[in-house]
């Protein structure tokens, strides 16, 4: 009973701390949602549209202009510059996603049969609009090639039908599941959202253990209980609740705002959400324990968590980075957490789907639990002894 009293005495003190910092008010509220915000905003569109292409028309044909047309009028494209010389976008590959080269002679050589070669040149200074951009020119490229070859043999005097099945040994049919329009904003919103909720946790955490060494405050800490576990969870549980309600939060509003697609399972949200908390509280408190200086504890968790995003393999796959760095990866918890949100967000996942995830997650927790809580003994006792 002495312990609930002290356990809700410490909650009460931490709240009230919490709250008369206003920095650290600002950050924990405002990061998540500004940079849910911003990141919505910015990728609201979705999908890259109308990336800027020019073609060269060397050959002025009436085919080219089909080609060019054709083109003009793919979703992902947008023709912004004609141009019936070379020297005249010679230099000019930088202001547009790719050039297109349709050579001097070309719809003779179509009709002689004489496989002419249109030049694509991709700018890949971008590799997304790049990518995007090569794809759409060869769909369109692809599709009017098709066409042409159906066509030339219908002339030759071969049935339509016959023609198609000649030219067409199998056919693809292509279903994209789980972000079927590919869209960008459904694919970085969430990773994003987690990269931030780890950076104010761990400084969240961090901050509040390093400003009790910083004022030597330990010892108002130690004449409520000298209990490590009373303590910690009395320090802890009103940021997990707060974090909770706001990543709750950020769901109900953000997620329909933006168009986002809503998890179906929410217990195993909550569950994944509630450990990877969980994991980023002691792993903060170890770190400001292991450097008790608020400004030493914020630039080292700045350096940990800037690359943990790029580390957590949500954009590039864990299996392609060397072993060394996937092995600094696994003791990350965003890696884990955003491998099962993934999980949770576009593939239903039930409990047992993210179990291995959650289980990594509490590893993290135990081992950096076990030794905060013999580092906090051994301070809690010795405070104690001083007074």
């Amino acid at each position: 009973m002495k312990e609930f009293k002290s356990f809700f005495k410490l909650v009460k003190r931490e709240l009230k701390l919490f709250f008369s910092n206003d920095v650290l008010v600002a950050v924990f509220f405002g990061a998540p949602i500004f940079f849910g915000l911003l990141v919505g905003f910015t990728y609201q569109q979705a999908s890259v549209k109308q990336l800027s292409i020019a073609v060269i028309d060397q050959d002025n044909s009436p085919l080219s202009h089909k080609v060019i047309d054709a083109l003009d009028e793919n979703f992902y494209l947008q023709v912004d510059q004609i141009s019936y010389l070379e020297e005249d976008v010679k230099h000019d590959l930088p202001k547009f996603e790719a050039i297109v080269r349709i050579p001097k002679g070309f719809e003779g050589d179509i009709n002689y049969k004489r496989h002419p070669h249109i030049q694509v040149e991709v700018n890949g200074a971008n590799m997304i609009t790049g990518n995007y951009a090569n794809i759409g020119i060869r769909t369109v490229l692809g599709t009017l090639n098709a066409g042409i070859e159906i066509l030339g043999l219908h002339k030759s005097g071969i049935p339509l039908e016959t023609a198609k099945e000649q030219w067409e040994a199998f056919s693809v049919d292509d279903t994209r599941y789980f972000n079927a329009t590919s869209n960008y904003l459904t694919f970085i919103w969430p990773g994003i959202i987690g990269a931030v909720l780890q950076q104010v946790f761990l400084l969240a955490m961090a901050l509040t253990f390093s400003k009790e060494h910083e004022e030597n405050t330990f010892g108002e800490i130690a004449s409520i209980t000298t209990n490590p576990f009373t303590v910690f969870f009395g320090k802890a549980i009103p940021y997990w609740i707060i974090g909770v309600t706001l990543w709750i939060g950020l769901q109900l509003t953000l997620f329909p705002l933006f168009k986002l697609p809503m998890p179906s399972n929410y217990g195993v949200l909550l569950a994944i959400t509630s450990v990877f908390i969980l994991s980023l509280t002691c792993l903060g408190v170890l770190i400001s324990w292991l450097l008790p200086s608020q400004l030493k504890a914020t630039e080292v968790l700045m350096v940990i968590s800037t690359p943990s995003f790029i580390l957590s393999g949500f954009t590039w796959p864990l299996n392609a980075m060397p072993e060394w760095i996937q092995n600094i990866s696994n003791l990350i918890p965003l890696t884990h957490f955003l491998h099962a949100l993934r999980k949770v967000l576009h593939f239903d996942a039930n409990y047992s789907d993210v179990i291995l995830d959650v289980q990594n997650m509490l590893i993290i927790a135990l081992i950096s639990f076990v030794v905060m809580l013999i580092l906090l003994y051994r301070k809690l006792k010795a405070t104690k002894l001083v007074d």
